[in-house]
């Protein structure tokens, strides 16, 4: 099993230290999704994993800078440090071709914060995608891993009206297939991007705070599902 981690973000540069490392600011200029024809979002075939107990899915390990808890069948992530981003794990099992759809809520901390999911987390290469949206409306793609020096980004952070702002909830929802990945919010297609590097790996959750700690969010509703 892979140490817990910590992430590092500086002006949109990821950097993993370890257990733990610090994170500036995440927020840069909204760049308009490069332009593509959306292919329409699949109907799920069959489920392949779900969870709205976590009872002993996610990695529930706490650390001096990130709390991982379960509470009222919820699971939380709590980044008490600032400039600092908590992940979890939450399958064993690698998917490739996936649904992702997950509840999160943003539960304490100021709106400049990050949080969304992790997937195809590679259990030997240690890369991942990540789909994140903010408490202030934003939302990004892109790829990093304990090996890679800087994010890099597939789609640059860009704002949408379809985020809930705030201490609200979003449904996110990402849909891999081969190298398409379309990202969702709140059940509206944000935009699509081409990316096959990685093609299998886990799923998991995470939390990022910037110049304030004390960023609490709250997954639910957790499913995979086969395209």
């Amino acid at each position: 099993m892979k140490p817990k981690q910590t992430i590092m973000f500086s002006v949109l540069i990821l950097v993993t230290m370890l257990a733990c490392s610090a994170v500036s600011n995440f927020m840069a200029t909204p760049t308009p999704v490069p332009t593509q024809t959306p292919i329409p979002s699949p109907t799920p075939d069959a489920v392949l994993f779900e969870d709205s107990e976590f009872a002993s899915s996610c990695n529930a390990e706490s650390t001096t800078d990130v709390d991982r808890f379960v509470e009222n069948g919820q699971f939380n992530l709590l980044v008490k440090t600032p400039k600092y981003v908590g992940w979890s794990e939450c399958t064993q099992v690698e998917f490739s071709d996936i649904i992702l759809e997950a509840d999160a809520a943003q539960v304490a901390g100021p709106d400049n914060n990050m949080y969304g999911v992790l997937f195809r987390y590679g259990l030997d290469s240690d890369d991942f995608y990540i789909f994140a949206i903010t408490g202030e409306g934003f939302y990004i793609l892109a790829i990093d891993g304990a090996k890679h020096d800087e994010l890099e980004i597939i789609v640059d952070w860009t704002e949408s009206s379809a985020i809930n702002k705030g201490q609200q909830t979003n449904h996110i929802k990402v849909v891999a297939i081969g190298g398409n990945i379309q990202y969702y919010v709140n059940d509206q297609l944000l935009g699509e991007a081409q990316d096959a590097r990685l093609t299998t790996g886990t799923i998991g959750f995470f939390v990022g705070s910037t110049e304030e700690g004390g960023v609490q969010v709250s997954f639910d509703n957790l499913k995979i599902s086969k395209p």
